[in-house]
């Protein structure tokens, strides 16, 4: 399921693991690992900070943990764990690169170079540790070593945009200009390139000389920048729109909302919070098919955003889908175990299937995660036997 990025089944399947192995760290890396695929970094962490006091001398738990606090740019967090796992595990070269990298990402040039030193001193070809060195060395213009490391980068990978941009930067900088340009874009097969890469392109034609290839870059520069602000413009105004629509579709002013969710479609057609609100006004106009279709849109977009789930089982339920919206709020349940709503709403659909069982161990649920909520706590005291019934009295 992992591999396949069904990432709520690989949840429930390492739960279940869990549940009859603790301790298993394959199973705690998996379930962690599973979590960042669905972008909790909450219940990530809390896994693999268990797993960490479960399992003290693990390499592989300490290394996850800093991988994942540099992800959610948490660098001193990820720093402390690196050199936790480098003490039980001195040589090995992916952890120093890491190491590296979270030093770097934090600004701290002088202890990340150390540490890709020490990777190529032990790997001599190991292309990060080439890539970051050249990095270092270029923001410090030390131009010769920079040229070093950025040639065996894109010597070992070519297709590498980033490293052959590197490479042309730093053959600027030497005055090696048309060797600079011919590395951005080759006579042959030429490479797509970023906007950053075109402006570094105008330079090297121009410092070469080429005046009118030079002119053609920038005029792709122009266009790809104008391109490039047009588009966050875009998401921007789209995303006001949305936080607009919500505020008239919370005064009942359904046809104006949907009026600018349009617009906000019309300026990031990927705005799957915008569908998410056009299904919710659909729901709330009892136009259950186009709020379906709404929905499915948003999903189709990001397939893992609990509200979005939360909000396709809603509607499965209001049209009579039991088994649709139970895997839905399953789904959310998976992804964010927190959230109460979830919990509640397969309660009710489990009742409603006669399953009396689970819908009282998902009324539970939502009651241990919200005390103060009565409609959990009414549900619950619902399905309780006459003997719990009593005990509580």
């Amino acid at each position: 399921m992992a591999k396949k990025e069904r990432w709520p089944e690989a949840i429930e399947l390492y739960r279940r693991a869990l549940a009859f192995s603790p301790r298993n760290e394959a199973a705690e890396l998996g379930l962690s690992d599973a979590y960042r695929g669905v972008h909790n970094y909450e219940e990530a962490r809390a896994i693999l900070n268990t797993a960490r006091h479960q399992h003290p001398k693990s390499v592989a738990i300490l290394a996850a943990l800093g991988s994942l606090e540099i992800e959610a740019e948490s660098f001193d967090a990820a720093l402390a764990a690196l050199r936790s796992a480098l003490a039980l595990a001195p040589n090995d070269m992916k952890l120093r690169n890491l190491l590296g990298s979270a030093y770097l990402s934090k600004g701290e040039s002088a202890a990340a170079l150390a540490q890709f030193e020490k990777v190529l001193t032990r790997d001599p070809a190991n292309q990060l540790a080439h890539f970051s060195r050249a990095q270092i060395f270029a923001d410090t213009d030390q131009n010769e070593k920079a040229l070093t490391d950025a040639e065996k980068v894109v010597e070992a990978r070519p297709e590498y945009l980033p490293g052959r941009a590197l490479l042309a930067k730093i053959l600027v900088r030497m005055k090696q200009c048309a060797r600079a340009a011919e590395v951005l874009r080759p006579a042959a097969n030429p490479p797509a390139l970023d906007t950053q890469s075109l402006f570094l392109l105008g330079n090297a034609y121009e410092c070469a000389g080429q005046t009118d290839l030079a002119a053609s870059a920038r005029d792709e520069f122009a266009a790809a920048s104008q391109a490039d602000r047009k588009r966050s413009e875009d998401e921007t105004q789209s995303k006001h729109l949305v936080e607009q629509a919500n505020d008239l579709a919370r005064q009942d002013k359904f046809p104006d909302a949907l009026a600018l969710l349009n617009q906000a479609l019309e300026k990031n057609p990927k705005n799957g919070f915008a569908y998410s609100q056009q299904a919710k006004i659909h729901f709330s106009m009892h136009r259950p098919e186009e709020a379906r279709q709404a929905i499915q849109r948003a999903l189709a977009i990001q397939p893992y955003q609990p509200d979005f789930l939360y909000v396709s089982g809603v509607v499965a339920a209001q049209q009579g889908k039991r088994d649709e919206a139970l895997a839905a709020f399953e789904k959310v349940a998976q992804i964010n175990p927190k959230e109460a709503d979830a919990f509640f709403e397969i309660g009710k659909i489990r009742l409603q299937k006669g399953d009396r069982e689970g819908a009282r161990a998902a009324f539970r649920k939502a009651s241990e995660l919200d005390p103060s909520d009565t409609d959990y706590k009414r549900a619950f005291a619902g399905t309780s036997s006459p003997e719990e019934s009593r005990k509580k009295n």
